[in-house]
């Protein structure tokens, strides 16, 4: 049997699993009718478990996992069609931009957190800067301020570790992203020059940022809570040695004058910050959902979840997964349960974006909507 022949036989075939999925699929509803009328949920366990057992028990142990596979997917897409069919839609509460001159919050004058919040509101927002990025969600989860506004992810050196241990303990919601081009200088006292300096002051993510540059140059990093602190410690202290890794505008500011300018290991450096509030805030132009939840530890887990995505036609722009925080040790199975972070385009005022977002919210043991908004690259 040449090629030709092995293909046509392959297409006959396929054309008979087309009509019995169609087939299939109509049962599917009808069964979805029927649970609906009788008060039943998709999601029966023991038949699943039965019929997975039966086709392994069917074919020869070479195929016993792709059959597996195979129909547990065909399983995945039938009950995404009944969760459609059967899902009472529950719409999300949508709250309109503050109007007005709104209050904010964001960590340290001069930081580049707060050159991100003066982009979210051109400049006309009364801000409220504090010294720790806590101090940040408690204001805005109390109310004292309408937001907040923090790093998130970096394009050099990764995921603000501190901001995500922190969003699984405050009640919040994305309201916009914006990525903001990182500039990183080496800013010192009047006189002083790269040769003088040993010590450099800075946040985690801009060492981090400009490692290369402190290795090569024989430099002790040392941490601060912002970059903005990093350089008020320079600008304050009676030692000569000493330097900051902070933006231009934050080193004269200072009073600081700048060494080296450009330092980051990657020149097209961006910082990914977030505008949050307490309430929902959807605009007309946001396109994009996040989302956080947790997954059982069974085999195809992940998979099965983006299957309900697949189906919707619904594309997944990130997703990772983190330790569970300390403060979720009530939920923790053992010491290695993660949390899932997603992001996905998508809009709650489509009804099968928001009957989906229902079915996982009612299904997952930990769930979290972060919100619907519109990201801003600032050029």
């Amino acid at each position: 049997m040449d090629l030709n022949e092995i293909r046509k036989d392959i297409d006959a075939i396929d054309d008979q699993i087309v009509k019995l999925l169609e087939q299939r699929s109509q049962l599917a509803v009808d069964v979805a009718k029927y649970k609906r009328e009788n008060h039943m949920q998709v999601m029966q366990q023991g038949r699943e478990q039965f019929i997975i057992d039966r086709i392994r028990d069917a074919v020869s142990d070479e195929m016993k996992n792709s059959a597996e596979i195979t129909f547990t997917t065909i399983m995945d897409l039938s009950k995404c069609r009944q969760h459609h069919l059967l899902t009472e839609k529950r719409d999300f509460h949508i709250h309109k931009p503050m109007s007005g001159r709104p209050l904010a919050a964001t960590v340290t004058k001069g930081s580049y957190s707060a050159v991100a919040c003066d982009r979210f509101f051109d400049g006309k927002c009364d801000v409220t800067y504090v010294k720790h990025f806590e101090e940040v969600f408690e204001m805005v989860e109390k109310g004292e301020v309408d937001y907040g506004v923090l790093p998130l992810v970096n394009s050099t050196a990764g995921d603000v570790t501190a901001t995500y241990d922190l969003m699984g303990k405050y009640n919040f919601y994305i309201c916009k992203t914006i990525d903001i081009c990182i500039s990183h200088v080496l800013a010192a006292k009047k006189g002083t020059k790269l040769s003088d300096v040993k010590n450099v002051f800075s946040h985690e993510m801009a060492i981090r940022q400009c490692s290369e540059f402190i290795n090569e140059n024989n430099l002790n990093p040392i941490e601060a809570s912002t970059t903005a602190k990093g350089a008020q410690i320079v600008a304050k202290t009676d030692e000569t040695d000493c330097a900051a890794i902070c933006s231009a505008p934050c080193a004269e500011m200072n009073g600081l004058e700048i060494i080296a300018d450009n330092i980051s290991d990657i020149k097209d450096n961006y910082t990914r910050f977030i505008l949050i509030s307490k309430r929902l805030e959807v605009t007309d132009n946001a396109n994009v959902i996040s989302l956080s939840l947790t997954l059982p530890h069974t085999p195809g887990s992940l998979y099965r979840l983006l299957t309900r995505f697949s189906y919707c036609g619904l594309n997944l722009s990130r997703i990772e997964s983190k330790p569970m925080p300390s403060g979720f040790a009530d939920m923790k199975d053992d010491a290695f349960d993660f949390i899932f972070y997603l992001d996905f385009i998508g809009s709650i005022r489509d009804d099968g974006v928001v009957k989906l977002l229902n079915n996982l919210e009612d299904e997952m043991k930990y769930y979290r909507f972060l919100g619907n908004y519109e990201e801003i690259r600032e050029q």
